[in-house]
């Protein structure tokens, strides 16, 4: 009899604090320091639900495809997908609307306070959010504090203000032909054929005031103002003048080594490549960073946002164990554990914690930058929009072509693929 309540005791105890879940999802994200980070936390995930994550990374640049291969409306060989902002509109219909997540049984969602609205927004589309925001995804502005602190004066002189970290286009324009005279680059853009050179125009374009394509109630409408584009264009190509060699063939590796090596004063970058930029071991420049939102244009200050969602497919056999996922990814306790493996959080309080700024200060270069979010055309078929977007601006700020001439072609060719889809 002592023996059968030993074993009745112990039954009660297993089924007390058993894991609630006995299941396997397979989740499909990103490649890079961020996600790789979440494998540091898997093990405590399992053992806290009880569900086995099968984690499958790819290169940010094939996920689209491998997606759109592995996920329909009827069948997914995932139960959790990330999937790009400016890709929502393509992938939106394969996924189930956030406010249907089911219930979940050990993470709670993360509140909707501590996720920065316009963090929030890179997941929705014609009214619906379709799944969380993992990270803050934008460009940060990062100025050379050092210089400012050794020619602040001299600049005084001859321009009237102190060097400073540049608060509006006009300023970094100044700032960047008097360092030329020292030897400096003002700033490096992003000018390879490379979805990259879409959100340099998109950036510029919107601190001058215009837009490219937005939705109407007809579906989508072309709203490039000409004369703003142009102005935005011409002004670019006189910031080229102070780039350096070979920016017309600039993206992010051309951009972090000559920021690294010392020669450029000011420019944007992605959170995920800042983290070099401050090693010293391969930076020459760690600790002489600050880390803000863009200098505003004519119009606004504009940093283009790049957030990714995570999301569950309409045919995933295991919403709820996907939302468990979701949910503990979000968590401030998971954040705290993972941002020391390279986790950037979405969450405000998580960006703007002391003890993490402490090492991370482009942490709050994100928050701020975050304020001024905007987003690239979102449409269907964003990926030919974008190709005919950086095709033409290219040719434009190259001098291949008159600007002119470029916002015209764009325009015409932005129309046509409305045309083609039916709108």
């Amino acid at each position: 009899m002592k023996r059968f309540f030993l074993a009745l005791i112990l039954l009660i105890a297993l089924c007390i604090f058993a894991a609630p879940y006995n299941t396997k999802i397979k989740v499909l994200l990103w490649d890079d320091a961020l996600t790789q980070a979440l494998k540091a936390g898997l093990p405590d995930f399992e053992k806290a639900t009880g569900i086995k994550v099968d984690l499958e990374l790819v290169p940010s640049g094939t996920l689209l495809q491998k997606t759109l291969i592995s996920v329909t409306a009827k069948s997914s060989d995932y139960d959790l997908i990330a999937v790009d902002e400016p890709n929502i509109p393509m992938v939106g219909p394969l996924l189930t609307g956030f406010s249907d997540w089911p219930q979940t049984q050990v993470y709670t969602r993360p509140s909707m306070a501590d996720i920065m609205p316009l963090a929030f927004a890179a997941g929705q589309w014609k009214g619906e959010f379709k799944g969380l925001p993992v990270n803050a995804n934008i460009y940060v502005w990062l100025t050379r504090k050092d210089i400012v602190e050794k020619y602040k004066e001299e600049f005084k002189k001859e321009y009237g203000y102190e060097m400073r970290v540049p608060r509006t286009l006009q300023e970094l324009l100044d700032m960047s032909k008097f360092l030329s005279k020292k030897g400096i680059y003002g700033w490096a853009p992003f000018t390879k054929p490379t979805e990259g050179a879409t959100a340099e125009a998109v950036w510029i374009f919107e601190s001058f005031g215009t837009k490219i394509l937005e939705p109407d109630a007809n579906g989508y409408k072309v709203v490039l103002d000409k004369k703003k584009a142009i102005e935005a264009i011409n002004f670019y190509k006189e910031l080229l003048k102070y780039a350096p060699q070979g920016a017309l063939d600039f993206g992010h590796a051309e951009r972090v080594a000559a920021f690294s090596r010392g020669e450029v004063f000011s420019m944007f970058n992605w959170p995920a490549l800042i983290p070099d930029l401050e090693n010293p071991e391969k930076s020459l420049v760690y600790g002489k960073i600050e880390y803000t939102e863009p200098p505003s244009g004519p119009a606004k200050t504009a940093a283009v946002r790049g957030a990714w969602i995570v999301a569950i497919p309409v045919a995933s056999k295991e919403k709820q164990a996907a939302a468990e996922f979701a949910y503990w990814w979000m968590s401030v306790e998971t954040g705290k554990k993972l941002i020391p493996k390279g986790l950037t959080p979405a969450r405000e309080s998580l960006l703007k914690d002391p003890e993490f700024l402490k090492d991370r200060p482009w942490f709050l270069g994100i928050y701020k930058s975050m304020q001024y979010a905007v987003e690239r055309p979102r449409f269907e078929k964003y990926p030919e929009v974008s190709a005919v977007i950086r095709t033409h601006w290219l040719d434009a700020i190259s001098g291949r072509i008159a600007p002119e001439t470029a916002v015209d072609r764009m325009v015409n060719e932005i129309n046509d693929l409305l045309r083609k889809y039916g709108y």
